[in-house]
């Protein structure tokens, strides 16, 4: 059996050569291990950490939602569902391990969307379903479900870079001490 018709052969070279920039990305992502801990800012815990805090979460935001968009805009449009959906999922999930590392996040708070696109396909195709009402009453009642799971690790994403920005801002920086306990004498 024949899964890919000669009619979209003429993708399947530009959608391999995707899959093994994407499998690069990642192996090189697990070799680099870049962090934003390493980056320098102003030490001080001051209102330039509020500041700092704010851009972080709205680039960190923004880098997420390009993990997942971006590889949607890059497979190309006539490839079949059956090559272009893992080639989508391979490249959020290559863009997502760029952001957990470079953000140094919990995994599982960024991949929860990933998981939950593995999950909408599942019910998408489920062969059960009487007509197309009931197959998109199923996914939006996936949806229903999903939705508090994926704000909850939003929130989660959200209070770990509040923590990294105060234990490296303190680490890093010098402590607001006051004169008093500076003086030995």
């Amino acid at each position: 059996m024949n899964l890919v018709p000669n009619r979209y052969s003429s993708e399947i070279p530009m959608a391999l050569f995707q899959a093994l920039l994407y499998i690069g990305v990642i192996a090189v992502n697990r070799l680099a291990r870049p962090s934003l801990s390493k980056l320098c800012y102003n030490r001080r815990m001051e209102k330039s950490t509020m500041f700092l805090l704010t851009t972080l979460r709205v680039v960190a935001a923004w880098s997420i939602l390009a993990a997942y968009t971006i590889p949607f805009f890059l497979v190309p449009r006539t490839v079949h569902p059956l090559l272009g959906w893992p080639l989508y999922l391979l490249g959020s999930f290559s863009l997502s391990l760029i952001v957990i590392n470079f953000f140094l996040l919990h995994p599982l708070a960024v991949l929860t969307t990933w998981f939950g696109i593995i999950g909408t396909l599942f019910v998408m195709a489920c062969p059960w379903y009487m007509n197309g009402v009931v197959r998109a009453l199923a996914v939006f009642a996936y949806a229903f479900f999903c939705a508090p799971v994926v704000w909850a690790s939003l929130v989660k994403i959200m209070s770990s870079l509040q923590v990294l920005i105060e234990r490296d801002a303190f680490r890093l920086g010098e402590p607001n001490q006051t004169a008093e306990f500076t003086k030995l004498y």
